[in-house]
């Protein structure tokens, strides 16, 4: 097995073991939508630990905005109507992407806090609640492309690979 095909097998086994872990970890919790730890995991496992560790950094500053500007937007314009809501959130979002690229995610973070209130909640919990979810994806999926270097590395180090 060549040095190649080993790292991309770890990058497969990574992502599919992040995915799995996140949603066991977060439907253990009680999370209302384990999915978002799932999406979170991959949307930060990259090729690259670099990539993944600054993807993770980008990924929790811009679903800490979409959050909070999804709650400040959602609770002064309650009244209006989800509609509206959701098209102010997606305006300010999004002219925040135009002024960093980085916080595109911002956007859908935004959509999903507001899409996501279960009867009875309240849009801070909502948010706290996706936030976590994000958070615990992110964290897993970096977690373990740090394990799969080391694992990595030592089995290239300690076997001749062809």
């Amino acid at each position: 097995m060549t040095p190649e095909r080993l790292k991309a097998a770890a990058f497969v086994l990574r992502c599919a073991g992040a995915a799995v872990l996140a949603l066991l970890i977060a439907t253990w919790l009680g999370l209302d939508h384990p999915v978002w730890a799932t999406v979170s995991a991959l949307v930060v496992s990259q090729d690259r630990l670099g990539d993944t560790r600054r993807t993770l950094g980008w990924r929790l500053a811009a679903t800490a905005v979409g959050i909070g500007v999804a709650v400040a937007v959602g609770s002064m314009l309650a009244a209006a109507g989800p509609g509206v809501m959701l098209g102010v959130t997606v305006v300010l979002c999004a002219a925040l992407a135009r002024w960093r690229a980085d916080l595109r995610l911002s956007m859908w973070t935004a959509a999903i806090v507001l899409l996501t209130v279960s009867p009875g909640q309240t849009l801070a919990h909502a948010g706290l609640a996706r936030g976590v979810e994000v958070l615990i994806g992110g964290l897993i999926g970096a977690v373990l492309h740090q394990l799969a270097e080391v694992v990595v590395g030592a089995v290239t180090r300690r076997w001749p690979i062809r």
